[in-house]
């Protein structure tokens, strides 16, 4: 399973690159869409799996062990399961600019990057 998502993610990666390459003379467009599914694949893949122990780990640094443990664990399936079913409507609607100019719905863009999961601007 770790084998799969990781040569999908890889995939996604270089399809991101080729189509952006691909289509430079509207990079604008092209970039953007490909990001987007990109973003899709990484968020539905490693919503949850990536999202409850970095949720534990802020919570933890933020509030102590014991509201890490607690309200973290709760707080950071919540937000996977959220970004998970988010990936899965990025990764459809990826030819559309859908929100406007394809902008990522939550910051971090990706859940493997650091910082709290929250709604974007």
């Amino acid at each position: 399973m770790k084998r799969t998502l990781a040569a999908i993610f890889v995939l996604a990666v270089l399809v991101d690159r080729s189509v952006t390459v691909a289509f430079a003379g509207d990079e604008a467009v092209a970039g953007t869409a490909a990001q987007k599914v990109v973003r899709g694949v990484a968020n539905t893949g490693l919503g949850v799996i990536a999202e409850v122990p970095k949720t534990i780990y802020y919570d933890t640094l933020e509030d102590g062990p014991l509201y890490g443990l607690t309200v973290g664990v709760l707080e950071g399936l919540s937000w996977g399961i959220a970004r998970t079913l988010t990936g899965v409507y990025e990764v459809v609607t990826f030819p559309f600019p859908i929100p406007e100019g394809y902008r990522p719905i939550y910051q971090p863009h990706y859940p493997v990057e650091a910082g709290k999961t929250d709604l974007a601007d």
